[in-house]
């Protein structure tokens, strides 16, 4: 009798057990139909865009006189208050890290900025921020085919490509990982299902991303700014031998510009190309500096202005397109002065930075819409 009763107990216990489980798992089910992408909100399928994520990231490394930022990506995978409802984004910005801003604060991001600048001018011009670390135009054109189309009423007036810098490193052949909107990988497509229908596991990435936020130390180029030297330039290359270096990517730049201005004017929008600067130059009494690290002086003392002249033919490309297509371009690399203390690595803008770039496009913006 005694066999039989505790065999009783464990199998009412087990029945309690089951029961639980199955109330958890029913609970779950209806949480992912409810709160999930399954059914209802914007549907990514195997996309990567990362969406709905909001990180507290210390800058404190590499950002002079700050501490924590606050990053964030909304269900649509964009930055910026644009008030939440993608049919009011009167301007939409894509580009890579240099828009994205990973470790600026979602006020402090360029677009914001911008955005900010109308608000106080009296006009009612919002704008969202589509940046992906990594990606060149290659991947712009695919975010026309695949992930704005999945934004409900997203119909901007504009769309802001801040390019260059990440297709200067473009071959034929290269499919970077960066543009790749779909992984090739199965495994990794169907992970990206997973992120991007899954409430619960969202909610895991997001607890799992404050604790690796709170222990990691999150750099782009590191304190480069901090540690580095300004020294002159003394070795000069000549433009022909970069252009026929780079003739091929070039030709490639040139091609791509020309479809994601077509796909941007199917998708509604004006484009607008702007050119890239980059940080680690500057004329001071008439010479050219480079900023260099110290060890990278001790192994070579030739001091080049390669990047500078590279970055320079990358950018006469949109303006090339934009005069044969007669298409609008910003020459922003060309014309708007930067400070010390503007970059905090070779390529990414400090807040100080940020706003300066959103000055110069808000009055280059209105000088087009002939305020």
């Amino acid at each position: 009798g005694m066999r039989r009763r505790r065999r009783s107990r464990v199998r009412s216990a087990a029945r309690i057990i089951a029961a639980n489980i199955g109330l958890l798992i029913a609970v779950s089910v209806i949480a992912e139909l409810i709160f999930g992408n399954w059914i209802f909100g914007p549907d990514f399928g195997f996309l990567n865009i990362r969406h709905g994520e909001r990180h507290v990231l210390d800058v404190s490394e590499f950002m002079p006189g700050r501490g924590s930022i606050s990053y964030t990506r909304d269900r649509h995978g964009l930055r910026g208050d644009y008030g939440g409802d993608p049919a009011k984004i009167d301007i939409l910005a894509i580009g890579g890290s240099t828009t994205n801003e990973r470790f600026v604060d979602d006020g402090d991001i360029w677009t914001q900025r911008l955005a900010d600048n109308f608000a106080a001018a009296g006009q009612p011009v919002r704008v969202a921020n589509g940046g992906v670390d990594g990606q060149s135009s290659r991947g712009h054109i695919k975010a026309f085919e695949l992930w704005f189309p999945n934004i409900p009423g997203l119909k901007p007036k504009i769309v802001l490509a801040y390019v260059g810098i990440n297709d200067t490193a473009v071959t034929g052949s290269d499919a970077s990982k960066f543009d790749d909107m779909r992984s090739p990988e199965r495994g990794r497509r169907v992970r990206h299902y997973v992120m991007n229908h899954s409430v619960l596991y969202n909610q895991f990435r997001r607890v799992r991303g404050a604790f690796r936020a709170r222990g990691a130390k999150l750099m782009h180029g590191g304190n480069s700014f901090k540690t580095g030297l300004w020294k002159p330039v003394n070795k000069f290359i000549g433009p022909e031998i970069l252009r026929a270096k780079y003739s091929e990517r070039l030709l490639g730049y040139t091609k791509r510009l020309v479809i994601l201005a077509a796909a941007i004017q199917g998708y509604g929008a004006e484009p607008v190309f702007v050119t890239q600067p980059i940080g680690e130059f500057r004329s001071l009494g008439g010479s050219l500096e480079k900023l260099v690290q110290p060890e990278d002086l001790a192994e070579n003392p030739e001091i080049s202005d390669q990047a500078l002249k590279t970055i320079g033919l990358f950018n006469g490309v949109p303006r090339a397109v934009c005069a044969a297509q007669k298409l609008r371009c910003i020459d922003l690399a060309a014309l708007l002065q930067f400070k010390d203390g503007d970059f905090y690595d070779p390529l990414h803008t400090t807040p100080a930075g940020s706003q300066r770039i959103a000055d110069f496009l808000f009055t280059a913006l209105n000088r087009m819409r002939g305020r």
